[in-house]
């Protein structure tokens, strides 16, 4: 077997890996993690702070709010002082982006959104409308955006940490719509056990799954802080401004982080005319504030990538990466002989995996058995959930025409970032030559063309009938090609940071 050379000697691992695996590969809490649980992320009901009906929340009973008082750490000093220390490099965006949270963190100390919640129910039985009724004040969120890896992650998780809101809650946001929606699937199958099937059309508020749900939500959280805005899916964009015009209402407040500006976001998605409304009601909830850094910083501060990516030498024959790939996690399984294991999904799913250490820390998958066959962000969590390390082999480069396997991809990535997962993987390609707009075009080519799938667009035109394709893929499912190569960019970035010897170092404790 080709054997490779890792760390001081041929065959050695690495000091981050022979650290890394001296630990057992536990799992490293990150500060955001500590506190409240994130049942958005776990696919449980959440404790909530005041009980619920199918319908609405009943106001909770009143209590005197606690007086403001200062604030313990403003997240520019938290940012100044790593700079100081030399973890971070200093950067004009990040402080401006800084500034603008410990804004809203003031303006958020010891609020909570039960007065504004007990304000629209009695508006809505009657009583004076919430924005009428003196003192109600909810601050405004914030939506920052910008290039991949200029840190608006960071300083989002920052000011979640240390935010003085106690019901708070930080999730992915395509977590959050997936919670969503297994939430409106859980009422509608509650409604029908409990009242059977309806052959009238009940139009009230009290019976709207996703006004419930929205309710839910406001009734659990005063904050909720939101990781990678981004929607490319009809079926999440007809159901936001619903879903987030409720919630505003009832005063939750939102920071969001993406790649997109507001304007940009489901741009060219079928029946986007729908979609627009959300984006007015986002502008008028939430300052809108560019990250206008151009340095991506995961790429900057990313070390020992040759020692968990394996890149083929030979164009598209990965024999020699997949041999390196398998040698290293030889050498990950010291001798142990490798287990199957299945792993519970929700909607009572397993996940089948053929090959994992014995102690259950680290998987090893083929890349179609990941994102060729039907999986979902639900697949890829619980597979986040259970390891440590994962390996991937046989990562090739993607295309439109197989745009469903690159986006199960980006969303595998997504969720082992999430994780803090270490990562290793063969790929015919480097992270950043892995996708391309059509065979022998690169993303950015395409996208200067304006073409989706062979087809010629104007930006942000939208596709009212959806109309098939000579490939056999409607504009439908191409419309959001350019959210996919934004989030190809992302997953490239990440992909390159979780090989890197660092990101292993860190999924230590």
């Amino acid at each position: 077997m080709h054997r490779i050379t890792l760390g001081s000697g041929a065959g050695a691992l690495s000091p981050a890996v022979a650290t890394w695996m001296r630990t057992g590969g536990r799992r490293r809490v990150r500060p955001r993690e500590q506190g409240l649980p994130h049942p958005l992320e776990l696919g449980t009901p959440p404790p909530c702070r005041r009980p619920l009906s199918s319908a609405s929340a009943p106001p909770p009973p009143s209590r005197p709010r606690r007086p403001p008082a200062p604030l313990p750490v403003r997240i520019a000093d938290l940012i100044g002082s790593r700079v100081s220390a030399g973890s971070l490099v200093g950067d004009g965006a990040q402080r401006r982006a800084a500034s603008r949270l410990d804004s809203l963190a003031a303006a958020l100390d010891g609020y909570d959104n039960r007065e504004a919640f007990e304000g629209y129910d009695r508006a809505g039985r009657g009583g004076a409308a919430a924005p009428g009724r003196p003192g109600i004040v909810v601050p405004r969120g914030l939506f920052l955006h910008g290039p991949v890896g200029t840190g608006k992650t960071m300083v989002m998780d920052l000011f979640h940490e240390h935010v003085p809101v106690p019901a708070k809650r930080r999730v992915h946001f395509h977590s959050f719509l997936a919670d969503v929606h297994r939430r409106i699937h859980a009422l509608k199958r509650r409604d029908l056990a409990e009242r059977g099937r309806d052959f009238a059309v009940d139009t009230s508020v009290k019976r709207n799954p996703i006004h419930r749900v929205a309710t839910q939500l406001a009734s659990e959280v005063s904050l909720l802080c939101f990781d990678e805005f981004q929607v490319t899916d009809v079926a999440d964009a007809l159901i936001l401004s619903q879903l987030f015009g409720t919630m505003w209402a009832r005063g939750v407040v939102t920071v969001a982080t993406s790649n997109r500006p507001p304007g940009d976001l489901y741009e060219g998605g079928i029946n986007r005319g729908y979609f627009l409304p959300f984006i007015d009601l986002l502008r008028r909830h939430c300052v809108v504030h560019e990250v206008g850094s151009s340095t991506d910083y995961r790429r900057l501060l990313s070390d020992g990538m040759d020692e968990f990516l394996f890149v083929a030498r030979d164009g598209e024959n990965q024999d020699d990466a997949n041999a390196k790939c398998d040698d290293f996690f030889s050498q990950l399984l010291d001798g142990a002989e490798p287990r199957s294991l299945d792993l519970n999904v929700a909607f009572n799913r397993t996940l089948h995996v053929r090959q994992a250490h014995p102690d259950g820390t680290i998987g090893r998958f083929d890349f179609d058995e990941l994102c060729s066959v039907e999986l979902g962000s639900s697949d890829y969590r619980a597979l986040a959930g259970q390891f440590r390390a994962v390996l991937v082999e046989g990562i090739p480069v993607l295309t439109l025409e197989e745009h469903d396997k690159a986006r199960r991809f980006i969303t595998l990535i997504d969720e082992l970032y999430e994780a803090d997962c270490a990562l290793a993987c063969s790929a015919v390609a480097p992270p950043d030559h892995l996708f391309r707009g059509r065979s022998g075009e690169t993303t950015r080519e395409e996208e200067s063309k304006h073409e989706t799938g062979g087809i010629e667009v104007k930006v942000g035109e939208m596709f009212g009938i959806d109309v098939a394709q000579s490939s056999g893929k409607t504009v439908g499912d191409l419309a959001s090609v350019r959210e996919l190569a934004f989030a190809f960019e992302r997953a490239s970035s990440r992909m390159t940071e979780m090989c890197s010897k660092s990101w292993w170092q860190k999924a230590q404790p």
